[in-house]
C-alpha cells in the first residue's frame, strides 16, 4: 500500500498516475465530482470561513465514507496507491479543528467513524499503516500558483482572497506530519523537481520510489529491474 501526501496542488494524482502506470499496479483516486462530496464541497468554499465552519463536519464524514470504501479494496492488491486516504483526510480536519472551522463535538464523532474504519480494515492484510507514504513538499507560493494554474473555480482565489490564508495552513499541515512521522516515507521537493513536465526529473523520482519499494520488500530486485526495461521501450518509441 503506497499513500501520496501533500498539500493541495503538489501534485499527488499525476504522480500516482505515474507510478501506477509504471508499475502496473491499481490507483485510486480522489473523486470530488461524486456525488457524496461535490455539493458539499461547493458550499465549503462558497463564503470563506463561515461556509466552511457551517459544512466541515459533514465535509469531512463524506470524504471519510468515500476513502474507506476505496482503502478496503486496496488494502487486497499488492502496492495499489491511493492519492487520497484516511491518513490524509485525518491531516486535513485536524487543521480545520486547528483553525476552529470544524467543532469539538463533530471532530469528536469523526475521530471515532476513523477509528472505527481503520479497525475494520485491519482486520484485513494491514495494520493501518501504508507500506510507504511519498510526501510531496511544496513552498506556499507554489502551491498558489499550482492551484490557480489547474483552474477549479471553487478554488480560485480572486473571488475569495482568504483562501491563501487557508491553503497556507494546509501546506503547513502536511508539513508539521511529515516532520512527525515515524514510517517508512520518500519527500519529493516539488519546488526542485518537475515530474510532470520534466522526463528527467520524472525517471528519477520513479527510481527513488521503486528502489525504496525493493529495500522495504514490496518489490524484487527482478522486478525492479523489469519495470525500468519496460520503461525505457516506452521512452525510446519501441
Amino acid at each position: 500500500m503506497i499513500y501520496l501526501l501533500g498539500s493541495i496542488g503538489s501534485g499527488k494524482t499525476s504522480l500516482t498516475k505515474m507510478l501506477s502506470e509504471d508499475m502496473k499496479v491499481p490507483a485510486y483516486y480522489e473523486d470530488i465530482n461524486n456525488g457524496l462530496i461535490k455539493g458539499m464541497l461547493e458550499d465549503f468554499y462558497s463564503a470563506g470561513e463561515e461556509s466552511r465552519k457551517e459544512v466541515a463536519g459533514m465535509l469531512q464524514v463524506a470524504f471519510l465514507t468515500y476513502r474507506y470504501k476505496q482503502l478496503k479494496r486496496a488494502v487486497t492488491e499488492k502496492n495499489s496507491i491511493m492519492d487520497s486516504s484516511l491518513l490524509s483526510d485525518s491531516i486535513m480536519e485536524n487543521n480545520l479543528l486547528k483553525r476552529g472551522e470544524i467543532s469539538k463535538g463533530a471532530h469528536n464523532v469523526y475521530t471515532d467513524l476513523n477509528q472505527t474504519m481503520q479497525g475494520n480494515v485491519n482486520a484485513l492484510p494491514f495494520n493501518g499503516l501504508p507500506d510507504l507514504v511519498i510526501f510531496l513538499d511544496i513552498s506556499k507560493e507554489n502551491e498558489i500558483k499550482a492551484i490557480e494554474a489547474r483552474g477549479r473555480d471553487i478554488e480560485d482565489i480572486t473571488k475569495d482572497p482568504e483562501l491563501v490564508e487557508y491553503y497556507g495552513s494546509v501546506n503547513q499541515a502536511y508539513k508539521n506530519f511529515h516532520k512527525g512521522y515515524i514510517g517508512n516515507m520518500i519527500k519529493i521537493d516539488r519546488d526542485k523537481t518537475d515530474f510532470v513536465n520534466n522526463v528527467e526529473d520524472r525517471i528519477k523520482v520513479l527510481d527513488a520510489i521503486e528502489e525504496k519499494l525493493v529495500e522495504i520488500g514490496r518489490l524484487t530486485e527482478a522486478e525492479f529491474k523489469m519495470i525500468k526495461n519496460r520503461r525505457q521501450f516506452i521512452n525510446e518509441g519501441i
